[in-house]
């Protein structure tokens, strides 16, 4: 714990100078900057008596700063995340090792911001160092996606999203720019969280479809007609991480992805059901025809598509927080498996939230998946290697002893697709600080 404790410290100074600046720097813009000043040195009744173990932030108002920006229409969420990870048994470098990584997400209300009415500006900043991998024994999937993502070198500050929003009354609202595709899955019980947060393993964090990546620049349509919910995305094939401009969008080819979800109940327990087909028609790799041995060529083949259906259910309400509880998840997808490096892929399993008694704020997450992997691809790769599916399991528990601490320990198991390599045991603890 030691460790978590000096890799937050680290990230945390390394990234807070240029996480104020952002803040400050948005207040001016709206002519904000005097009245904020005022606010600060002047704290509300409410934040002097929030109690530092119940408040959801450290920091809490910060003086007063962190409601004034909010009268205005700025919302922040700024958070650093410690973690260590051993290999305990599997092929490959078994040190233990640490890295640490810091999030500033920020929204803006243009109506409260004197701009137009029913939109928003949206940015999420990461940081992250350290030298923690991402990859460990084999597996084609990282063990640590925090380790991986954002995509580019470590030390590094990128904006993995930069976009507008507009509402269009109450069920329809249409998001313009770059756009973290795990940010849209921050809200899910079970997927996402950025390795920040629940689990640690890509398959559960963003589960790869071979044709959505990290960070995609377009746009996003989503409109709800209770119980239903329709999505519409359109996107440029490549990720834009490190891509802060529209220069050369779409020179690839385009993306396009349409879904459709349900929610309701079944059995008096919150349920869903969604279906997504997305299409790509850049050209990939033809793995039927990739050359390896020296002198061969490779060509390449044109469109590529993945249909994934998803399924979630609510085992077991929580008797102390509503709307909590244990929930049952799972996504099924089939992919043409060439030029997409997947055939067919499932990941799903359970995720508890509010269930174990006296701990409200405790969490925790057991899941598996597997990944078939295409044959013209394994059949490629044969010459040379071994290539075969991979699959896992991971199991998280968090204890959260005040809003603004979680505290997580997490066992993965992995059969990976290098067949050359074993099977691995790993283990990791996770410390994360809200501001």
């Amino acid at each position: 714990m030691f460790t978590l404790a000096v890799m937050l410290a680290r990230t945390s100074r390394r990234a807070t100078s240029g996480t104020l600046w952002v803040l400050w720097a948005l207040a001016p813009a709206a002519g904000l900057l005097a009245p904020l000043q005022a606010r600060a040195q002047a704290p509300t009744d409410g934040a002097l008596s929030q109690s530092l173990w119940t408040r959801d932030t450290l920091g809490g108002e910060w003086g007063g700063f962190r409601s004034a920006l909010g009268q205005h229409g700025i919302l922040f969420d700024f958070w650093a995340t410690g973690f260590y990870q051993d290999l305990l048994e599997g092929a490959g470098n078994d040190d233990g090792d640490y890295n640490g990584r810091v999030d500033l997400m920020i929204n803006g209300d243009t109506g409260k911001l004197g701009l137009w009415q029913g939109g928003g500006l949206h940015a999420h900043v990461t940081y992250r160092s350290g030298d923690l991998q991402g990859f460990r024994g084999g597996a084609l999937f990282p063990v640590h996606t925090s380790g991986l993502l954002p995509l580019g070198s470590k030390d590094d500050v990128v904006a993995t999203s930069l976009y507008v929003s507009q509402r269009f009354g109450d069920a329809t609202r249409l998001m313009l720019g770059k756009i973290d595709a795990i940010d849209l899955l921050a809200s899910h019980p079970f997927f996402g969280g950025w390795g920040t947060d629940r689990f640690w393993s890509l398959p559960f964090v963003a589960p790869p479809s071979g044709v959505v990546p990290p960070v995609i620049m377009g746009g996003v349509l989503t409109h709800s007609f209770a119980p239903y919910a329709l999505t519409a995305m359109v996107f440029d094939p490549n990720d834009q991480t490190t891509n802060y401009s529209f220069n050369r969008l779409f020179e690839d080819g385009v993306n396009v992805s349409l879904g459709l979800s349900w929610s309701g109940e079944l059995a008096q327990r919150k349920s869903g059901a969604g279906i997504t087909a997305t299409y790509s028609t850049a050209e990939g790799t033809d793995w039927s025809q990739v050359g390896l041995p020296p002198g061969s060529q490779t060509t390449t083949n044109q469109g590529s598509y993945n249909v994934a259906v998803e399924l979630s259910h609510v085992l077991v309400e929580s008797a102390s927080v509503p709307g909590k509880g244990l929930g049952l998840y799972a996504k099924a997808a089939i992919a043409d498996g060439n030029p997409n490096p997947f055939r067919r892929s499932f990941v799903g399993g359970v995720a508890g939230h509010a269930i174990v008694p006296r701990r409200p704020l405790d969490y925790f997450g057991v899941g598996c998946f597997y990944y078939d992997l295409s044959n013209e691809l394994q059949d490629a790769v044969a010459p040379v290697g071994s290539l075969k599916d991979e699959q896992g399991i991971e199991a998280y528990y968090t204890l959260v002893p005040t809003p603004w601490l979680q505290l997580s320990a997490n066992l993965q198991w992995v059969n990976p697709a290098n067949g050359a390599s074993e099977q691995m045991w790993l283990g990791g603890l996770r410390a994360r600080l809200a501001f």
